[in-house]
């Protein structure tokens, strides 16, 4: 009979899993992409309180990534000559491997993870007019630019996988799901910054920084749980 420790840490495992991630461990901190993650998040951090920039921009950026990977992830899905279903199902329906169910899971997933980025793309456009969070420069050209060079780096990914990636058989539902997990950020940090603005009109702390540190900090942990 199982212990409910052991029930609890195979929860906690199946949770992880189904972030397309696995548990933190000691022996992730071992790797030289865990620390670069780790690093790379502490730069930014770092770089825009000491600029004084707007945490939006950093948002913005993250929204402009999530939004061309959820694009060739599309394309992606799209391109598969074999994939496997996986239990998938439409309506109750199982999922057929023809290219007709191809193209309407494509089309699904980009309707439905655009959709919450457009949300998102709102609940952004509003706070540049609240005070606090929009505090320092929000700039469009640095944004843009960073944008640009995150899809010139995807689509070069793409193009040099693609024939890799076609002599391999995949989950049509994990291919499917793996750009979810970039929702998870940035859809805590719009609720917690609701909070934090509520606070910030009774003196509390620079609410800039606070959820600054808290995207930052959620961003990271949702990094380690995904890394390869």
């Amino acid at each position: 009979m199982n212990s409910p420790d052991k029930i609890a840490t195979k929860d906690k495992k199946s949770l992880f899993k189904g972030f397309g991630g696995k548990m933190p461990s000691k022996e992730m901190f071992k790797s030289y992409s865990v620390w670069s993650l780790l690093i790379s998040n502490l730069l930014i951090a770092l770089f825009t309180i000491i600029e004084k920039q707007s945490v939006l921009n950093v948002l913005w950026i993250y929204w402009f990534q999530s939004v061309i990977i959820g694009v060739f992830n599309f394309f992606k899905i799209l391109s598969l000559k074999e994939y496997a279903v996986d239990g998938l199902k439409v309506n109750n329906k199982p999922v057929k491997q023809t290219k007709a169910a191809k193209i309407t899971i494509a089309t699904f997933f980009l309707f439905h993870y655009g959709f919450f980025h457009l949300v998102y793309a709102m609940f952004l456009s509003a706070f540049i007019s609240i005070g606090g969070i929009s505090s320092g420069v929000i700039d469009v050209t640095f944004i843009l630019l960073t944008s640009l060079i995150f899809f010139v780096n995807y689509l070069g990914e793409f193009i040099f996988s693609f024939k890799r990636e076609q002599a391999n058989v995949q989950s049509l539902p994990i291919l499917m799901m793996a750009p979810y997990k970039r929702i998870i950020p940035m859809h805590l940090t719009i609720i917690l910054a609701g909070f934090v603005l509520v606070g910030s009109e009774f003196g509390a702390t620079n609410p800039n920084i606070i959820i600054l540190l808290i995207f930052i900090g959620l961003k990271t942990f949702m990094d380690l749980i995904t890394n390869s």
